[in-house]
């Protein structure tokens, strides 16, 4: 059996990171003069509640299959901490969560191309930052496999 150490760690950074990211805004745009912020769950107009937002039309913008890949890349996280039994599926799972985030992260590019007015938000570096956690991840469950294997030679 082999003492989780840093992976764990990075594993749950990840998985907090993936998860604040889905709720928080990613990008602030312009439609029909109207201010509107993009999340992953939705578009949200930055106007007060009694303001004429309502008379007019909001953009028609699907996000929630983003919202679900977020979700999705931040419970395979967690899961991947708790198989730290399976050495070689927890890397597997971490390198799921790598193409996963990259997908994430380039669908949300095909899905504000061509939008005027485009504001990114700070928000936009925390799947970078996962990936990195994941990354520090895949380099402790190796050392972990090496350290298993140089025992399994010694007896």
């Amino acid at each position: 059996m082999v003492i989780q150490r840093w992976q764990s760690v990075f594993l749950l950074l990840a998985a907090i990171l993936m998860a604040f990211y889905a709720f928080l805004p990613v990008a602030g745009f312009t439609f029909n003069e109207i201010s509107y912020e993009l999340s992953l769950l939705g578009v949200e107009s930055l106007l007060p509640a009694d303001g004429v937002a309502a008379v007019m039309l909001e953009p028609e913008v699907v996000s929630w299959p983003l919202f679900a890949l977020a979700m999705l890349v931040a419970v395979l996280s967690l899961i991947a901490i708790f198989k730290f039994k399976k050495l070689k599926l927890q890397k597997t799972l971490c390198y799921a969560c790598i193409i996963l985030t990259v997908a994430l992260v380039a669908s949300l590019l095909v899905l504000v191309n061509g939008w005027s007015d485009l504001r990114y938000y700070f928000s936009n570096c925390m799947p970078v930052l996962a990936i990195i956690a994941f990354v520090m991840a895949i380099r402790g469950i190796s050392k972990d496999q090496k350290t298993l294997s140089s025992y399994d030679r010694l007896r």
